[in-house]
């Protein structure tokens, strides 16, 4: 990775914060793969893999289904060699419950020729930064 790739996931987390949608899917290949965490999919019922653009919009809609005043802040981005490591808290009111949450997520992202090519959703960072391990 480098810093241009570093770049590429920041612009695409400044564009969902937008709610550009479409900024997000320019920044990534036409065959990109979301994986979701595994805690997510029992969680939520959602497929573990998303794939394209279309897989992409699958992936954002999961979260407007379950919050009301859902948002997104990134605390880090970091180099991590293969992957990109970017860190957030996610914050909403769940929807039934109307219980104010905030959750930490990590999130890696493999860059190729400036399109995000892998895009893997982590609820805990010990683990994303072990899958980073594992690929390194």
């Amino acid at each position: 990775m480098s810093q241009e790739d570093v770049e590429v996931v920041r612009t695409a987390f400044e564009a969902f914060e937008r709610g550009d949608l479409e900024g997000v899917l320019r920044l990534c290949h036409e065959n990109v793969v979301v994986t979701q965490d595994a805690e997510l999919v029992e969680l939520l019922g959602i497929s573990r893999q998303q794939v394209g653009h279309a897989g992409v919009l699958d992936a954002f809609a999961v979260w407007p289904e379950q919050w009301d005043d859902f948002s997104l802040e990134v605390r880090t981005t970091t180099d991590l060699g293969i992957y990109v490591m970017a860190t957030t808290l996610n914050s909403g009111r769940g929807k039934d419950s109307g219980v104010r949450v905030e959750m930490p997520f990590t999130f890696l992202f493999s860059v190729r020729a400036g399109k995000i090519t892998e895009w893997l959703i982590f609820m805990r960072e010990e683990e994303a930064l072990e899958a980073a391990r594992l690929e390194n």
